[in-house]
């Protein structure tokens, strides 16, 4: 009850983010939720889908697991960002969803910015939406939902699902943001979406949670388009789980 409950008290906050310029952060949230999943919510998770087709930029999401367990699958024991970035983009590149998508080239890496996120994600987050070309509106609402992404890390996924929807529906809906603020947002969002339901879907592996820095990734790709931010995101994760195992 309290893993729903807590979707409920997060989810007005992110609307009103998106509907007003008050800043009323979810820092305020109490963050000390249960880190044990339920035997109940393990078998849920596999019938659902983190899918949410009102998302026109889903498939952003969607491509972020598909990369991400072709990464897996292949065993790399790639240790540095440049052999990590390197085969990121060589996957990518072979994807034939990608190919059918048509999507705008991915920016080149810049491995220098993906250490320092990598070092100093919360840094690099309000640094990365702040010096976007965002409206002021859609700054607050995209690092109110960053914040609240922080408090899910520990809740099961049914709880978590509904927020973000309904989030992205706000977000869909309000005529104070740009056709930009939107892209970035909803396809960051995506990408959160999805990496939440990869890491507590079983089999569960702690050592491929999703991060923030993972998610600064995404913001920050996602500045420039869509491509660059599923790979960005997924270097950053991949980089960050090899720490963690190491």
């Amino acid at each position: 009850m309290k893993n729903i409950s807590l979707g409920l008290v997060i989810l007005p906050l992110l609307i009103i983010s998106c509907t007003t310029n008050a800043i009323d952060t979810v820092d305020t949230i109490d963050s000390k939720t249960s880190g044990k999943k339920s035997e109940k919510g393990a078998d849920l998770i596999q019938t659902l889908s983190p899918e949410n087709p009102e998302n026109v930029y889903d498939y952003a999401g969607k491509l972020h697991n598909e990369l991400l367990e072709t990464y897996l699958s292949k065993n790399y024991q790639y240790s540095t960002l440049a052999q990590i970035s390197e085969q990121v983009e060589a996957i990518v590149a072979m994807n034939s969803d990608v190919a059918l998508l048509n999507l705008e080239t991915s920016a080149a890496v810049n491995l220098e910015e993906i250490q320092a996120i990598v070092n100093n994600p919360d840094t690099k987050l309000s640094e990365t939406i702040a010096n976007s070309l965002m409206t002021n509106a859609a700054k607050i609402s995209l690092g109110n939902f960053m914040n609240a992404a922080l408090l899910w890390e520990n809740e099961e996924f049914e709880a978590i699902y509904p927020s973000i929807i309904s989030y992205e529906s706000a977000v869909m809906n309000n005529t104070e943001f740009s056709d930009e603020d939107k892209r970035i947002i909803l396809t960051t969002s995506s990408i959160a979406r999805y990496s939440l339901y990869y890491d507590k879907k079983p089999p569960y592996d702690e050592d491929w949670e999703t991060s923030v820095g993972n998610r600064v990734g995404g913001v920050s790709g996602a500045i420039d388009n869509s491509l660059s931010a599923i790979s960005r995101s997924l270097i950053i994760r991949i980089m960050i789980s090899n720490l963690v195992a190491d």
